[in-house]
């Protein structure tokens, strides 16, 4: 059997806005304990990799089958890219532009890391088809590539995290008292 060929496809779906939540409905969304009452805004990015692996089966006899993968492909989506903005700051108000604003600096940051971690995701795929033999197994073709497929998706949550640390590590770098200070005094009234 030949190597295995991986392709790896990525999908964004676009950020979707809202104004039509409150403050507190916000802040529960946001699920970190901050306080209601100062949540003005609130961005969220959602992964998901999806694996599809076609296989070449060689039977060994009746119920026995030399399975290798003969191909991966996978597509890694960023499926979520939410933005809410608080309906106590009406579209049109300065407070609006300013959170619009700040918000805006979470969803490029999303975007831009999930580009850039496609390298090391496609290199991990490609490393992990690569290290998969043939083997022999008496499993259904069908119920092998599942068993397949669910090995790769496993190897693949180490790296699939680092995403998620260094997307929640340059939110943070955003979200910081003397930015929200700064942020604050750009409009002379808040509601």
């Amino acid at each position: 059997m030949k190597a295995a060929g991986v392709r790896l496809e990525l999908e964004q779906n676009p950020p979707q806005y809202r104004n039509d939540r409150s403050r507190a409905e916000v802040a529960r969304l946001a699920g970190n304990g901050q306080n209601a009452h100062n949540q003005q805004g609130l961005t969220r990015a959602q992964t998901e990799l999806s694996l599809n692996a076609v296989i070449d089966v060689v039977s060994l006899g009746p119920g026995r089958y030399c399975l290798g993968l003969s191909e991966v492909l996978g597509i890694w989506r960023l499926t979520r890219l939410d933005v809410d903005i608080v309906h106590e700051q009406p579209p049109g108000s300065c407070p609006h532009a300013v959170i619009l604003a700040h918000e805006s600096q979470h969803v490029a940051v999303a975007q831009s890391l999930f580009i850039r971690h496609s390298g090391p995701i496609r290199a991990r795929l490609t490393q992990l088809v690569g290290e998969m033999r043939p083997f022999v197994s008496t499993l259904p073709p069908s119920a092998a590539k599942l068993v397949l497929r669910d090995r790769l998706l496993a190897g693949m949550r180490t790296t699939l995290a680092a995403f998620e640390r260094d997307l929640a590590r340059a939110n943070a770098a955003l979200d910081t008292p003397q930015n929200y200070r700064t942020e604050t005094a750009k409009c002379p009234r808040w509601n």
